[in-house]
């Protein structure tokens, strides 16, 4: 078993475990990246498309599960900060969490939150953090959620030198046009190399892989296993997210579009769709 595989293992071995009976509709976000509104918050311009997403998912009954690096905590030393700018957001969550219908996990970039001292002292109560969310279902193969981090050493291991080089070099040298190294959604060969680590640890468990991590949305299906990933909130002009609902996944992608009077509006389109 590759060092990737068992990183992943044991990444599950603690899993909080939820089932498709108490929770039928789901939507699957990850890599927010919510930052404080300025030049450096990937987030800030896609806010109005995630907070209809949230509104829409929230009235129609979801449950909305976080994949991690929802908060940018590497660039970002006070999640009070982050609060302050995304209030409303912060307040949708917070009634999802009141229906018992929210479950959030922490990636490398918010993985200050695995510490179970960390709270959100901003919020009405405290929303708990996982590592990993294992879905069952009966007659259904068992989905396997976490951020998708875990075995890659860069952003694993060696998690806390990456967030020294993100905040305090590479967040000022990317906005003259330098690439972050560490950054899996940014480099296309360790893309391929994470993306292999799940597609094996899937066959060999027999479960579908949910991840986040990439930014690369996709729902891939093997010959031995299927993968899905949920992209991100950070995509130019566009945030995607993976809803699971009747045995089947389906990839959305949320957008603005315009009418003939030039009137704008959020829409929804589906990109793929899987049956588990």
């Amino acid at each position: 078993m590759s060092y990737g595989t068992k990183r992943i293992k044991k990444a599950f071995s603690n899993a909080l475990h939820i089932s498709f009976d108490d929770h039928p509709r789901i939507v699957i976000m990850s890599d927010c990246h919510r930052g404080t509104g300025t030049w450096a918050d990937s987030f800030i311009k896609n806010r109005p498309l995630f907070t209809a997403a949230l509104k829409h998912y929230y009235n129609n009954g979801f449950t909305y599960i976080e994949l991690g690096d929802g908060d940018e905590l590497w660039e970002n030393r006070r999640f009070s900060d982050v609060y302050n700018t995304h209030r409303e957001i912060y307040g949708l969550l917070q009634r999802f969490h009141a229906d018992g219908r929210l479950f959030m996990l922490f990636g490398n970039h918010d993985r200050i939150k695995e510490n179970a001292a960390y709270v959100w002292k901003n919020l009405d109560s405290p929303i708990p953090f996982y590592e990993s969310i294992v879905l069952d279902g009966l007659d259904l193969p068992p989905v396997c959620m976490f951020h998708g981090y875990q075995g890659d050493l860069i952003n694993d291991q060696l998690w806390k030198i990456s967030r020294w080089l993100v905040r305090y070099l590479w967040k000022p040298l990317e906005i003259r046009g330098i690439k972050d190294p560490t950054s899996a959604a940014k480099n296309y060969t360790k893309v391929r190399r994470i993306e292999e680590n799940f597609i094996r640890y899937s066959c060999q468990e027999h479960c579908v892989i949910v991840a986040g991590h990439t930014h690369k949305p996709s729902l891939m299906r093997t010959d031995c296993g299927m993968y899905f990933n949920s992209g991100s909130c950070v995509h130019p002009e566009a945030i995607t997210a993976i809803e699971l609902q009747n045995n089947s996944a389906s990839l959305v992608k949320w957008f603005v579009c315009s009418r003939e009077d030039m009137g704008l509006y959020v829409c929804r389109e589906i990109l793929a769709r899987e049956t588990l």
